[in-house]
């Protein structure tokens, strides 16, 4: 689960706007109390030799750290960018939790506590949200920030180590210990060393002579013939079918545990019969497991979705902005292609998509007009008006005439074929049209439209006359 959440988290820190991504899935992630249980971290002190190995060249490294904790020793864990994850692992004695959920948890507790993380490191090492942008990628390795927050994550004090290699007053923030917001008497402390997967001068030798710290190891207490204090010894299961044994604590001897016999007829061998519909009942339970993934499977959705919808909010962004730093020239170009592109497409549809297509260009059009203002109506049908008045004035006579034609055979072909009811309407919305402009042109347009009405209206007579 938390692996997915991680490749979710990786890609919204590819983006532009990647905090807003990051805080917007931290947040989804926040509401599932399910899966964010918290950690019953109990961590382990002493060196156990039967589970853990000794890192030989960090061993030699501590020996450069503060004198009261030389005499710990280092242990091996993994490295590759999560052994800062590991080496919490390494400290808990169990395998439950995996560096991708305490990489989310950790994530999680910087965007939730984001301004007292501000507040308290950006000054030393740097702005959150460049943490925070680092963190949510998988293997990238980890700072102070991820140390502090493990801190509060597993309500536990982290003791930070450095080596006083090349040191400087600024590194005294890295030994530090960190306590976790409810912070006790009671609280236990791990410590966790800085250290370099190669020795000193290789180290400084691929890295124009500077050193600094490429790895964590967790550090444990010698053990002091005290092995058992952290080994817990696995029952061993015998396979001989001999009679098991119990040890009893008033006499210390070995007595035989009785097993009942018991007599098996023939007929009491039959397997039992499970009715089917209780099987049919069992199989549609939803179980709680089941619950968790449906729900994971639909917070996973809804951050894909909002992601997407980032992605075309920018993609609509940039058009506008290239569209807006466009030459007239450019501009027409660009017009010409889309046209030649829709003209394309068009010719490859069925005639059932084309329509569906129309209907879709009709609905989002209806959409948009129905949520503009009034002003912005009035412009949009003053540019459609200079738009057709500029193609006009771009026609030759001849390309005037066959438009007018065209139009007349559209015109009659919607006369032709539609019922009373529809050419009613028409003839409404025509006068209702014919009055709207009417209205809108001034006194002198009004008294020039009369007369020449009046005097077309004459001639008509006077030809009907002869």
């Amino acid at each position: 689960m938390f692996e997915t959440l991680l490749t979710l988290l990786g890609k919204a820190s590819m983006t532009s706007n990647y905090y807003d991504q990051i805080r917007t899935i931290c947040q989804q992630i926040e509401i599932l109390e399910w899966l964010l249980t918290p950690i019953q971290f109990t961590p382990i002190t002493h060196f156990d030799p039967k589970v853990h190995r000794v890192d030989q060249k960090a061993k030699l490294y501590l020996q450069q750290a503060s004198l009261d904790v030389q005499n710990m020793i280092t242990i091996e864990v993994a490295a590759g960018g999560n052994c800062l994850y590991n080496s919490i692992i390494c400290l808990s004695g169990n395998t439950v939790s995996t560096p991708s959920e305490l990489r989310v948890r950790s994530l999680i507790e910087l965007v939730k506590n984001e301004n007292f993380y501000h507040n308290r490191f950006a000054h030393i090492i740097g702005p959150v949200n460049e943490a925070i942008k680092n963190i949510a990628r998988n293997f990238s390795f980890s700072e102070l920030y991820e140390i502090a927050a493990l801190s509060n994550v597993l309500k536990c004090n982290i003791q930070s180590v450095y080596p006083t290699i090349a040191y400087r007053s600024d590194l005294n923030i890295m030994n530090n210990t960190f306590e976790h917001a409810q912070c006790s008497i009671a609280s236990k402390t791990i410590c966790l060393f800085w250290t370099h997967t190669e020795s000193e001068i290789e180290a400084r030798r691929s890295n124009v002579g500077n050193w600094s710290p490429n790895h964590f190891v967790p550090l444990l207490l010698p053990s002091d013939n005290s092995q058992s204090q952290n080994y817990l010894a696995q029952p061993k299961i015998s396979g001989s079918g001999s009679t098991p044994t119990k040890a009893t604590t008033k006499n210390n001897t070995l007595t035989q545990v009785r097993i009942p016999e018991f007599n098996a007829d023939h007929n009491e061998m039959q397997p039992f019969q499970v009715p089917s519909t209780v099987i049919t009942t069992t199989n549609e339970i939803t179980t709680p497991r089941t619950k968790r993934r449906l729900q994971l499977a639909e917070t996973c959705a809804s951050v894909e979705s909002t992601i997407v919808e980032h992605k075309r909010m920018q993609a609509r962004e940039r058009m506008a902005a290239k569209r807006a730093a466009a030459t007239p020239e450019e501009a027409e170009r660009q017009r010409i292609l889309a046209r030649e592109r829709c003209v394309a497409r068009r010719a490859t549809l069925t005639q059932e998509k084309a329509e569906q297509q129309r209907t879709l260009a009709r609905d989002r059009s209806a959409t948009r007009r129905a949520l503009l203002t009034p002003e912005e109506v009035e412009q949009r049908r003053a540019t459609i008006r200079e738009i057709h008045a500029a193609r006009r004035a771009a026609l030759t006579p001849k390309e005037v005439e066959q438009q007018r034609a065209l139009a007349v055979d559209r015109s009659m072909a919607k006369r032709a074929t539609a019922t009373p009811i529809e050419a009613e309407e028409q003839r409404v919305l025509a006068r209702e049209r014919s009055a709207t402009r009417r209205a809108a042109r001034v006194s002198d347009e009004a008294k020039q439209q009369q007369t020449v009405a009046y005097k077309t209206t004459r001639l008509q007579k006077t030809v009907k006359q002869k």
